[in-house]
This record gives C-alpha cells, structure tokens and sequence, in this order.
C-alpha cells in the first residue's frame, strides 16, 4: 500500500481544478472545508482499489466550520511554492502553476490523474462559492 497524505490529497485536488482551468479558489468562509468533505469521502471509498493508505481525516470544527488540518495543509502547499495567499487575510488560493505543470503533478501524485479527476468532480458538487477562471 502507499501512503498518502493530506498535502498528497490537497496538491492532487489543487492540480486537478487547474488542469481543468481554475486559477485558485476562496477559503473566505467554511464552504471550502466542507466540500473537501464529500471530496474526502470520494477518495477514502475508492482508495481500497488505488491500494492507498490515507493516514489522516477531515474533521470540520462544530464551532467554526473548518479544519486544522485543512488549514495546516493549505500553509504547507504555500510554503511548498504550490499556492499563494496573496491577500492580507489569507482568504483567496492562487494556484502557482499551470495546465501542463498541473499534468505533471497529476502523473506523479499517489492515486494517479483518473483519482484526482474523480476527487475534484465531488469537491465541485459540494463547493458553494463561484471559482475563479481563466
């Protein structure tokens, strides 16, 4: 089994909106934790077949409606260069990287491009704020 981590699941994620053409997303309100819920849902189902080992979960805070580790994944992809929160409050990702960049990762990443595809689709299902495209 290979392990794959919550920054494998959030670059995988990330490369697969920008190779779809997304250029970032808002992190403004709880909407983006709570639709990595159902796109968490989508990978652990379909891991056993991937022969992946998840070794971490997705717990939405009943106070505050995000997670801690969504949030600590998000300040590794920043410091791994793969992101940018460029506003004062940090409430917008911008993907640092292009289509054929985003095709690379996808390639290389635990899981493999068809995973993510599926994983992005179900984020999209659930994300409530409109994304910002090219």
């Amino acid at each position: 089994m290979t392990r794959l981590t919550v920054d494998d699941f959030l670059t995988g994620l990330f490369a697969a909106l920008s190779s779809t053409g997304w250029i970032g997303l808002s992190i403004r309100d709880e909407s983006f934790d709570k639709g990595l819920v159902p796109a968490f849902d989508k990978l652990v189902q379909l891991a056993p077949d991937k022969k992946l080992n998840i070794n971490f979960r997705i717990r939405l805070s009943r106070f505050h409606g995000d997670s801690i580790t969504v949030r600590d994944a998000i300040y590794s992809a920043a410091q791994r260069g793969l992101i940018s929160l460029d506003n004062p409050e940090y409430q917008y990702i911008r993907f640092l990287f292009g289509h054929e960049q985003a095709e690379d990762i996808l390639q290389g990443i635990p899981g493999g491009k068809a995973l993510f595809q599926d994983i992005a689709k179900e984020f999209i299902n659930s994300y409530e704020v409109v994304p910002v495209a090219n």
